[in-house]
């Protein structure tokens, strides 16, 4: 009996093509839009790569028994000073393509930055800032800079993160999938039909709740290829990250639906479901890249949304993440808790009848 009615479920979806189709198209159109629109925001930084600085030293300057351990310091980081003793600086940074230009007087220095070099002229400031500095308050040349690389998230870019976190937001939004289906039971009284059937509550929840999850997983999977092929959009751990969009699906068809059958009401139902959803989505980098946003983080952790978006994006970016373990325990708790509360208000709602 519950495989008839799950088959005739997924007859009762289908024939609402568009709201289907809405899960294949959305994400698509959206992270296209956002991808075009927040590409330069969301460039990786690059590195200077090895330049070249000329330098003077004035007779008598106070700086040139530093010069040799300077030089040294510099080689190290990847920048070679190479002395001029004559000639304009303008024109020595511009025919012999320097990264910057420095002027040693007899009681202090000029740097001369480039136009279009911001990135060098700042390492050369920076450099050159801190070996003096260390260099005249110990009154000693063996100066040395302590340099250290961190560990660090490589930066995604918008085309993977946009066309991630999209799947992820209107797969949220299960319940659009679903109209169809409660506005038939409404219209031919199919709930009060199956509440004197032989069928548990749990065997009728679970005949909406497989059909609505795996279409809506359909939708937005379809989407999801589509957008790595059309758009380049890469995923990563493709396993983990399917298993990690598809738990979600089910939480958030299982909420949603919690939600309906406490209202009883599907326009009820989406205003409440998509208000929650959009709060949800706002906190956890939807709209505005979790990376980016000024929200605490204990706010965000509170988000499901937060910790998928956050899970596939470093999937993406690193092929790992520490989020990953945190959305699947998130999405599976959330819907149990939701199961088992639609299901018991569905056995107090049978019983009262």
């Amino acid at each position: 009996m519950i495989g008839y009615l799950i088959k005739n479920n997924f007859k009762i979806m289908f024939r609402s093509a568009v709201n289907i189709l809405l899960y294949v198209l959305c994400p698509i159109v959206v992270s296209a839009v956002l991808i075009s629109a927040f590409s330069s925001l969301m460039e990786s930084y690059k590195a200077a790569p090895d330049f070249t600085v000329g330098y003077r030293m004035q007779s008598g300057s106070e700086y040139a028994g530093y010069m040799s351990r300077l030089a040294g310091i510099a080689e190290e980081n990847g920048i070679t000073f190479a002395e001029y003793d004559k000639g304009d600086v303008e024109t020595l940074i511009r025919e012999h393509s320097l990264g910057g230009f420095v002027e040693f007087t007899k009681d202090g220095y000029k740097i001369y930055e480039t136009g279009d070099a911001k990135v060098e002229g700042a390492a050369l400031e920076c450099l050159i800032s801190t070996f003096f500095n260390s260099a005249i308050s110990m009154h000693t040349e063996d100066v040395s800079i302590k340099t250290e690389k961190p560990g660090f998230a490589p930066a995604i870019n918008s085309t993977d993160y946009y066309g991630i976190i999209y799947v992820v937001y209107f797969g949220w939004c299960a319940i659009v999938c679903a109209a169809g289906l409660f506005a038939h039971e409404k219209k031919y009284r199919i709930s009060e039909r199956l509440e004197v059937s032989n069928l548990s509550t749990l065997q009728i929840y679970l005949a909406r709740l497989i059909p609505i999850a795996t279409v809506v997983s359909l939708g937005t999977g379809a989407a999801a290829v589509i957008s790595a092929v059309t758009l380049g959009v890469h995923w990563g751990n493709i396993a983990l990250s399917a298993l990690i969009v598809l738990l979600m699906i089910v939480a958030a068809t299982a909420f949603e639906m919690m939600i309906y059958q406490i209202t009883n009401s599907l326009v009820a139902t989406i205003v409440i479901s998509f208000g929650i959803v959009w709060i949800m989505g706002f906190i956890g980098g939807s709209f505005e890249t979790y990376m980016f946003s000024s929200h605490p983080e204990s706010l965000k952790l509170i988000s499901p949304i937060y910790h998928g978006n956050r899970a596939l994006a470093e999937l993406s970016s690193m092929g790992r993440s520490d989020f990953a373990v945190s959305s699947i325990v998130y999405s599976t708790v959330l819907a149990l808790v939701s199961s088992v509360i639609s299901v018991t208000v569905g056995t107090l709602k049978r019983r009262a009848r």
